[in-house]
């Protein structure tokens, strides 16, 4: 039975994520699957990217979600699944399950959106590119018809890690400001995890260079340290001289 997304343990208040944070425990539906464990979608040694859309149907979320499966293959760093606020039996029945390659968590209410605080607009100048101008184009050929007044979801991409850190998070100020394939996702992993490798190196490093300090230097250090604390004590008791 499909319920949405559920938290499945207190979640910190909404909020924009930032690098660092860690994403709560919550179950979502998939088009095949109800109620199915958001961290078993983490166990894996790669990352993975959420990728937050607006509904299915919408001709911008279907022209990236085409993108994403065409070239599929180049995304080798990482894994991907995309957040739909659409129904999950709306995409089962256009679909079906061995044709899509990647998870899809389908979030009508929007119950992520509003905790991860993805923005929405009713400005329609702010949230068209011309990307957008010309996905729409094509897709007013096949039928499509805007509707008048409608609040634009703007898309946010995340990149986390194993245990739910967030890597990469970027909050999109147009509708189609967000990786436009698969290639451009693998970009951005390779980006992203050759920092963090460097930072660890450089931690490593430094942990390195201070366990080789001969002891007596620390110690010197340590002193010295304590007389910058304390520079003027004149009536400080002087250490007990030597014993003969």
């Amino acid at each position: 039975m499909n319920k949405g997304v559920l938290f499945s343990e207190v979640p910190f208040v909404p909020k924009k994520l930032q690098v660092g944070d860690r994403i709560p425990r919550f179950t979502y539906d998939s088009p095949y699957q109800p109620q199915l464990p958001f961290y078993d979608l983490l166990d894996d040694d790669r990352p993975l990217f959420v990728v937050f859309m607006r509904n299915f149907g919408h001709p911008i979320t279907r022209h990236y979600v085409m993108e994403y499966i065409q070239d599929k293959d180049k995304l080798t760093s990482a894994r991907l699944a995309c957040v739909v606020r659409t129904d999950p039996h709306v995409i089962a029945g256009a679909i079906p399950a061995e044709q899509m390659p990647f998870v899809l968590i389908c979030d009508a209410e929007g119950v992520l959106y509003e905790h991860f605080c993805v923005p929405q607009t009713t400005s329609w100048f702010r949230s068209h590119s011309l990307t957008a101008l010309r996905i729409l184009k094509e897709a007013r050929k096949m039928g499509y018809k805007a509707v008048e007044g409608e609040t634009y979801q703007l898309p946010l991409t995340l990149l986390l890690d194993r245990d739910g850190t967030v890597l990469m998070a970027h909050y999109g100020q147009s509708l189609t400001d967000l990786p436009e394939n698969c290639e451009a996702l693998e970009k951005v992993a390779r980006a992203v995890l050759e920092a963090r490798r460097r930072e660890a190196e450089g931690t490593q490093q430094v942990v390195h260079q201070a366990q080789a300090q001969p002891q007596q230097d620390r110690g010197q250090k340590g002193r010295q340290l304590l007389g910058d604390l304390h520079p003027h004590q004149p009536n400080r008791r002087p250490s007990s001289p030597p014993l003969p």
